[in-house]
């Protein structure tokens, strides 16, 4: 446990990579939301249809499509990353694998978990860890969290709740 309290593992660089990507990735289809909107908006107005491709969308809206897919590509390029690696430790566990469940056909007592077990199992769950902070896993559910405490505060008065609220 760290010293204030929270027993997560630290913040790899690529979980940090994966964060900022998440962010800038949704700050970017909140700019382009906003061109689909201006572009509804003509369209209400005049009815003229805009067309939203790529080819004809104006130099802004074009430079934040390039990001958007640079970030993709880098995301893309962290995930094989991991996967490699990850591909690298399955032959290792499978082994293990592999001795429990021959005891457990000889009815035998599981095998204690090996030093070197628990090293390729530390490290897998470090891979998971990584891979859900890559593709935007822990920031969706970071979202989500600040959403669903936000209904609840601004719903829930805590002097009048009782189970009628549900």
């Amino acid at each position: 446990m760290t010293e204030s309290g929270d027993s997560r593992p630290p913040l790899t660089p690529r979980m940090r990579r994966g964060l900022e990507i998440a962010a800038r990735d949704d700050e970017i289809g909140r700019l382009l939301a906003g061109f689909d909107r201006e572009r509804s908006r003509l369209f209400r107005e005049t009815g003229v249809r805009q067309s939203g491709k790529e080819s004809k969308v104006s130099p802004q809206e074009r430079a934040i499509i390039m990001e958007r897919r640079a970030l993709a590509a880098e995301r893309q390029s962290l995930l094989d990353q991991i996967a490699a690696e990850w591909d690298a430790l399955k032959p290792k566990q499978a082994k293990f694998d592999q001795a429990r469940a021959e005891a457990k056909a000889a009815r035998r007592p599981k095998p204690p978990v090996s030093k070197a077990e628990q090293r390729v199992r530390e490290r897998m769950a470090a891979l998971q860890r990584d891979r859900a902070y890559v593709d935007g896993t822990a920031y969706r559910d970071r979202q989500q969290a600040r959403y669903e405490e936000a209904v609840w505060l601004t719903t829930h008065d805590p002097e009048t709740y009782n189970s009628d609220d549900w």
